[in-house]
């Protein structure tokens, strides 16, 4: 209980009030989504851009457009299936590598 000359404690969020406040900020991110979206798009296609940052950018559309993939499920023989992602430079490829990738396109 206050004293003459102090105010009361301030209360806590309601959890109404709380429900709402998320709302807000959440109606204001998706309005900003586009935004974002071709802001990562033009990561992309921007070759002067940094290959891990245009790598970042390109899993993020994915994740948003098919969902993040589940990892570590069950693959065949009960064995766990992981993701590995290589990125290689043009100059990093192999001739050998590169004669392979190019039977595969045959």
């Amino acid at each position: 209980m206050p004293t003459p000359g102090r105010r009361a404690p301030a209360r806590a969020q309601t959890r109404a009030q709380t429900r709402t406040a998320e709302a807000k900020l959440r109606r204001k991110a998706q309005a900003m989504s586009g935004l974002a979206l071709n802001t990562l798009a033009a990561l992309l296609k921007t070759d002067d851009v940094a290959a891990p940052v245009r790598l970042a950018a390109a899993r993020e559309v994915l994740d948003r457009g098919h969902g993040r993939p589940k990892l570590g499920g069950e693959g065949e023989g009960g064995d766990a299936e992981g993701l590995t992602v290589i990125v290689k430079r043009y100059s990093d490829v192999t001739d050998e590598e590169r004669a392979r990738a190019s039977e595969g396109e045959a």
